[in-house]
């Protein structure tokens, strides 16, 4: 009996990610653009969820009244993969400019977030959002995705990917 229940949140987990993945393919997501979100203009949902570094920690501790990126994403997204680089790229003028980037996966376990990031050489904390509880919040229709929050906790623009004007858009 026991093993059915294995079998079936086995099952459930995978049919989540197929259904995820055939959004992102059917949405057309990982194309520059704005997304719809009902979101917009709307005080960002906290959340509080476990980190790559094993502590616990929400998004209103981390950004305490500062502008923010969330940047949602799968370690197999090859979107994602280049979003991440330039991301990191940067980062100086992220930290320059007071904004701070709140990585957030979404459904994969921690080993494989880390193998991933070890990999890829970044050193980056992660939101682990194991079960897609955050994503669902934030009505998040395919990976990347990237939400606006500007320093009133505001949702300004949700996007697939890094806009040149993102000063602008935090403003």
């Amino acid at each position: 009996m026991h093993n059915l229940s294995l079998i079936q949140e086995s099952f459930m987990k995978s049919l989540g990610a197929y259904f995820l993945v055939m959004v992102f393919i059917l949405s057309g997501a990982g194309c520059a653009g704005a997304q719809e979100s009902p979101l917009m203009g709307k005080k960002a949902p906290d959340f509080t969820l476990e980190r790559l570094s094993g502590k616990s920690a929400s998004l209103s501790e981390l950004i305490k009244d500062k502008k923010a990126i969330l940047f949602f994403f799968a370690t197999w997204c090859p979107h994602c993969r280049s979003q991440l680089k330039e991301i990191a790229a940067r980062k100086a003028d992220f930290d320059k400019d007071g904004i701070v980037v709140a990585l957030v996966d979404i459904g994969e376990p921690k080993n494989k977030v880390a193998e991933f990031l070890k990999t890829h050489g970044m050193d980056n904390d992660v939101f682990l959002d194991s079960q897609s509880f955050v994503s669902e919040t934030y009505q998040v229709l395919g990976v990347p995705t990237l939400v606006f929050i500007g320093s009133d906790g505001r949702v300004r623009l949700v996007e697939y990917g890094l806009p040149d004007d993102y000063q602008q858009i935090l403003k």
